[in-house]
């Protein structure tokens, strides 16, 4: 079986109908896909694939990671189930890059700057920007929010997740505010609460244009719009959220994913050296 007829039964059978973002598949295959798709897979070899991530990982190594990484659970989906007769994947072994994490988020002053800017941004561009502040969640998710899904009497928002699970996030009474006022101005029951405005019946598409006109504006640098999710969750973590409410609050399904905000939790510590040294003075 080549690599083309691999993924495209990959595309159909699982990608489209069991993950909530089948453009990633679809993205690495129009990406990387011309150098493998008329290969047979039993005849790839694991060092030529290496070879292919070392290239990669010269310009970015995270993307490195991501393209072997779906190129390597294609082939397990395939293996699984049974549309190859041994249990080959080249892309075993391959070393993949050491990465950093990001670590970014809004600083207390650039936060004053952030919300200046913002308050005189469109409507639309202001309320998605900060619902995605106040609630943490996914771009996406914002992006494709809807008006079943919120239940403003209990203050809350269920929606489903990328992993299929759903999330339940309670809402602040700042963003009920926001809500409430969206909904207001809601019209002919409009099922999305960011609408587009260029295409009926679709939600907002994607914001970089407008999140890159609001840096300009606050006169910030190097913050992604994904930075507000990992700002709620450091800013809970600085006043003393454990991991696991910062886990709930995101919607974490790993609690080892909150665990790197515990960094930011120096209250203990702080008050454990005032202790000590008050002795010592």
């Amino acid at each position: 079986m080549t690599f083309d007829d691999l993924y495209t039964l990959y595309y159909e059978r699982h990608a489209t109908t069991r993950t909530r973002r089948p453009d990633n598949a679809r993205y690495f295959f129009n990406v990387h896909g011309e150098q493998w798709r008329q290969r047979s897979i039993s005849e790839i070899q694991q060092p030529e694939v290496q070879d292919w991530v070392d290239t990669l990982g010269t310009k970015s190594p995270t993307a490195a990671n991501r393209a072997v990484n779906m190129m390597s659970a294609i082939i397990n989906w395939g293996i699984k189930r049974g549309h190859l007769k041994a249990d080959y994947n080249p892309c075993r072994g391959v070393e993949r890059f050491r990465t950093r994490s990001r670590e970014r988020f809004l600083m207390p002053e650039e936060m004053q700057r952030f919300r200046l800017a913002l308050d005189k941004r469109p409507t639309l561009e202001r309320d998605f920007f900060y619902i995605a502040l106040l609630t943490g969640a996914r771009r996406g998710n914002v992006l494709a929010m809807r008006w079943d899904e919120i239940d403003l009497n209990l203050a809350i928002w269920s929606f489903d997740q990328k992993n299929g699970d759903t999330q339940t996030t309670p809402l602040s009474t700042a963003a009920l505010a926001i809500l409430c006022r969206r909904l207001l101005s809601r019209e002919n029951d409009e099922p999305w609460v960011f609408p587009s405005p260029k295409k009926k019946g679709s939600h907002l598409a994607e914001p970089k244009r407008a999140w890159k006109r609001l840096m300009i504006a606050a006169g910030i640098e190097n913050l992604r719009i994904h930075d507000l999710r990992r700002t709620l969750g450091s800013y809970l973590a600085i006043n003393g959220a454990s991991p696991y409410l910062i886990g709930k609050a995101l919607g974490h399904r790993d609690q080892r994913s909150s665990a790197v905000y515990a960094r930011l939790d120096l209250k203990p510590v702080r008050e454990a050296l005032e202790r000590i040294q008050e002795s010592w003075l």
